[in-house]
């Protein structure tokens, strides 16, 4: 059955024929009779005689002969275009693939992010050869990478370990004072800069995927010290760009809040370099100091100075992944600055950061 677009133009078509026709006819008729007729001889000297048998001949046989000849006209097309198709699809198809591979803006030029991630986990799914590896690992990529909040580069964390004056010097309640200075260089997805200590664990989780969290602290409370105290937590310095910001700082039930601004200089979607310093205190027999690093980083480094401490071995736990292997820098105990570092080139992802776990002196390693 023909469409209704098909039925339209064979109608045109024969509406077409039928009008040229009858209009030739008319021409031709008129000529012969202004030969008969002195008075119209004038007529003879227009080409009324072929205009007439032009239009005749046309509506009657090329128009009649598209009408009738449609059907076939448009198989043979078909015909052609299935061939043309057939010998240049294996071109047009590596053509394709080739621009999408090496033109990747052109894929999202018609692509919507749903179709995207399609893409991308079918072409997992073909290089890995199972299906739902592909899919949950595309799903933990999604979390890690397309889901960060943030993205940080030339990132530099120095921890710096002294014995805590103010208690025990051993046992429960004996501590630690960790300073600790981190600088990197990131878009900002806030005016503002938000650290917080805690000793809620709920909190604390819900703070480390707050995108307006900076840094999240947790303090177990012990012998009268929580998170709330100015001890536990001192924000010292912030700095944005290389200027010193103002702190303001706020107790609140769950522990204490220190918001700073970007300042005026700087804006929205350019890279800032920021820089921070905060004292924290860290209780000695817990065997850690765990550092968050919650967001795709690249060239990433921690180190930390523990002399003085009592600490026998130290050692590092990072839980980063990327496409190269860590570098590891030791100075022993015994060093007068002893010291641990590790150090990350290209793009990190991160699984929880990383942490510093010592011995001390007199306990069994």
């Amino acid at each position: 059955m023909q469409s209704p677009l098909q039925r339209l133009y064979r109608t045109k078509l024969a509406l077409l024929a039928t009008v040229a026709t009858v209009v030739g006819i008319a021409f031709m008729v008129l000529a012969h009779w202004a030969a008969g007729h002195a008075g119209w001889s004038w007529l003879n000297d227009l080409p009324v005689l072929d205009v007439g048998s032009a239009l005749f001949t046309t509506g009657l046989i090329a128009i009649f002969f598209e009408y009738i000849d449609q059907a076939d006209a448009e198989v043979r097309a078909n015909q052609r275009l299935r061939k043309v198709l057939s010998e240049e699809a294996p071109a047009i198809r590596d053509a394709v693939v080739d621009g999408f591979a090496f033109a990747p803006e052109a894929l999202t030029n018609v692509a919507s992010p749903k179709t995207l991630d399609r893409i991308v986990e079918n072409c997992l799914s073909i290089r890995l050869g199972d299906n739902e590896l592909a899919a949950d690992a595309y799903q933990d990529l999604r979390k890690q990478i397309i889901g960060a909040k943030q993205r940080w580069e030339d990132a530099r964390v120095a921890v710096s370990l002294a014995p805590w004056a103010k208690g025990p010097a051993e046992g429960r309640g004996a501590m630690f004072v960790a300073t600790i200075r981190w600088e990197y260089r990131f878009v900002p997805s806030s005016p503002v800069l938000r650290f917080s200590c805690v000793s809620d664990l709920d909190t604390y989780r819900e703070l480390l995927t707050d995108p307006a969290s900076t840094a999240t602290w947790y303090f177990e409370p012990v012998h009268g010290l929580d998170a709330s105290s100015p001890e536990v937590f001192e924000l010292v310095q912030v700095a944005v760009n290389g200027k010193s910001q103002k702190i303001r700082r706020s107790v609140r039930k769950e522990g204490q809040v220190c918001t700073v601004g970007l300042g005026g200089d700087v804006k929205t979607g350019e890279p800032v370099t920021v820089s921070y310093a905060y004292r924290v205190l860290v209780q000695q027999h817990g065997h850690v100091l765990h550092l968050d690093l919650a967001q795709p980083t690249k060239d990433f480094r921690a180190e930390l100075w523990y002399g003085d401490c009592g600490i026998r071995y130290m050692n590092v736990l990072d839980y980063l992944s990327g496409p190269r292997q860590p570098r590891y820098t030791a100075l022993a105990a015994s060093d007068p600055s002893p010291s641990v570092e590790v150090a990350y080139e290209g793009w990190t992802f991160p699984k929880g950061g990383v942490a510093f776990v010592w011995v001390l002196e007199g306990e069994l390693s």
